[in-house]
């Protein structure tokens, strides 16, 4: 996915479904994309930042981060994984891709976290964190074009929930897609077509 392809790599710090927990067992669903000296989080369940420290990724390394829905095992951990980074001294702003309500929960918070983060921009002198992050809701269609890196989404069946979206990442000639949680949904195949990975949900029968 760059110029040099042995410096890119898929990190699946969570692969389960469902917010539940077990001794020993998967984190809820959460990855990381290296794309050419870039790091690329898709999904923020329960874990990823414990994830990124185990890959050997620094938090303020952060730069990009999609969510596929806003089912809790997909977005609880986004508020702490970017709190996180600032604390760690996150220098340059993150941009955060997501359905429509995404920029709510943000909203929603930083107002919980007010006092903290109120006191940490007057004690330890960090930038406000509400001007560090950007939310840019999606919906299908092509999500972003930018250095060479173009994503792309594509609305799957995942009922309740309406805006889930699975996304394609296209970088150097390469790409990877994500199915996000779906059903039997034939477009998926189509919109995966010739990707050289694809993360795809799998339920499977008891026994």
């Amino acid at each position: 996915m760059s110029a040099d392809p042995t410096r890119d790599r898929l990190v699946l710090l969570g692969s389960k479904g469902g917010p539940a927990l077990r001794p020993g067992g998967p984190w809820p669903s959460s990855s990381v994309l290296e794309i050419g000296g870039r790091y690329i989080v898709v999904d923020c369940g329960l874990g990823v930042t414990r994830g990124l420290a185990d890959a050997g990724i620094s938090p303020k390394a952060l730069d990009l981060v999609f969510i596929t829905h806003l089912h809790s095992d997909h977005v609880l951990e986004l508020g702490p994984l970017v709190h996180t980074a600032w604390t760690a001294g996150l220098a340059t702003p993150v941009t955060v891709f997501g359905p429509p309500g995404t920029g709510h929960y943000w909203q929603r918070f930083c107002q919980a976290m007010e006092f903290d983060i109120e006191t940490r921009i007057v004690d330890e002198g960090r930038p406000d964190i509400e001007d560090m992050v950007s939310i840019v809701e999606f919906g299908e269609g092509r999500v972003m074009e930018k250095r060479g890196l173009k994503v792309s989404a594509l609305r799957v069946d995942h009922p309740p929930v309406t805006d889930c979206f699975a996304v394609r990442f296209e970088h150097a000639g390469q790409s990877v897609v994500f199915s996000a949680d779906t059903a039997f949904f034939p477009p998926l195949a189509d919109f995966a077509k010739g990707a050289d990975i694809l993360v795809h949900e799998a339920m499977l029968e008891k026994g």
